[in-house]
């Protein structure tokens, strides 16, 4: 700072030896006003860094992909479908790109402060609770090393878990004792994709029924999702801190009841990358996650989630 005040105090004694003696004076004496009062206000201060740079500790953060499948069918392809040998080429390629697999739970325990991750992250869910996740997926993730996650709709498994109609890939959903042992195996876990709510009418996914109070609106809401909470941990689930949107239907009020119920991450249908902050859970709030459709391929996947 001295040092600036000497380069600027001879600079301007040479200008006055330009002008008349009288004029040079009245520079000088303004000189030796101004700018220790120009040192005081901070006028020759470096501009402030990030304020996560001023504290002395730089907010960490990572890049991560998620991948939105549903059914696994040899039968057909579709926008909601893949093959066997489609789901395994995507694997392969993704180990082979140097993505590594992790649970929601892993990146949450992240921000957290707790644990580590991979240099490359990448989380893979599968919606609405399809056995063929599992009569397909789950020997194709053990080949691979492959974690993913499974979002049951808990009415659809109840339903099959009561009717004993279970097993056929072609329709039936997970049930009660096939996640547990999904859970067991250590290559899946589970998130809340509600009970009964995975509908289109008379409320589209959890929309708020228009004319349908806040109060009422938080009563249905809740009382569902807890249903399925309290479902899915009765089977042996670790209680779920994920929740999948039913058609990626969200709104500011969902938000805040699932935050406010104990949920940390929170999955949309918005294709797009996520940048996580460590300590910073408001990263997890709206995640977005990539359609892996039949019709495209395994490269085309790869280049939308890099």
């Amino acid at each position: 700072m001295v040092e600036c005040y000497h380069i600027l105090y001879i600079n301007t004694i040479l200008f006055a030896q330009t002008i008349s003696v009288k004029k040079s004076v009245y520079i000088l004496m303004a000189l030796i006003c101004i700018v220790p009062a120009f040192f005081v206000l901070g006028g020759f201060q470096k501009a402030p860094q990030e304020s996560s740079e001023i504290s002395g500790k730089a907010a960490v953060t990572i890049d991560l992909p998620i991948i939105m499948y549903h059914n696994i069918l040899k039968s057909r392809t579709g926008k909601y479908v893949v093959s066997p040998k489609q789901l395994e080429a995507d694997f392969i390629a993704l180990n082979e790109k140097g993505y590594t697999t992790v649970f929601m739970s892993q990146v949450i325990d992240w921000v957290d402060g707790k644990g580590t991750l991979p240099e490359k992250p990448v989380v893979i869910t599968f919606d609405d609770g399809h056995y063929n996740n599992l009569h397909y997926g789950l020997e194709i993730a053990k080949k691979h090393n492959i974690k993913f996650m499974i979002n049951p709709v808990t009415s659809f498994s109840k339903f099959t878990t009561d009717t004993g109609d279970h097993s056929n890939p072609n329709y039936s959903h997970i049930t009660w004792e096939q996640m547990k042992q999904a859970v067991e195996s250590g290559h899946i876990e589970f998130g809340n994709h509600t009970h009964a709510m995975h509908k289109f009418t008379p409320r589209f996914g959890v929309e708020q029924v228009s004319g349908e109070s806040f109060e009422d609106y938080a009563n249905v809401f809740k009382k569902d999702i807890n249903r399925a909470q309290e479902l899915l941990t009765s089977s042996g689930v670790p209680e779920p801190k994920t929740f999948a949107y039913p058609f990626g239907k969200y709104s500011r009020q969902s938000r805040e009841l699932l935050v406010d119920m104990g949920f940390r991450a929170l999955l949309t249908c918005n294709e797009k990358n996520n940048k996580i902050v460590q300590g910073d859970p408001t990263t997890l709030h709206s995640l977005g996650r990539y359609n892996r459709a039949g019709g495209i391929s395994t490269e085309k996947l790869l280049k939308k989630i890099s």
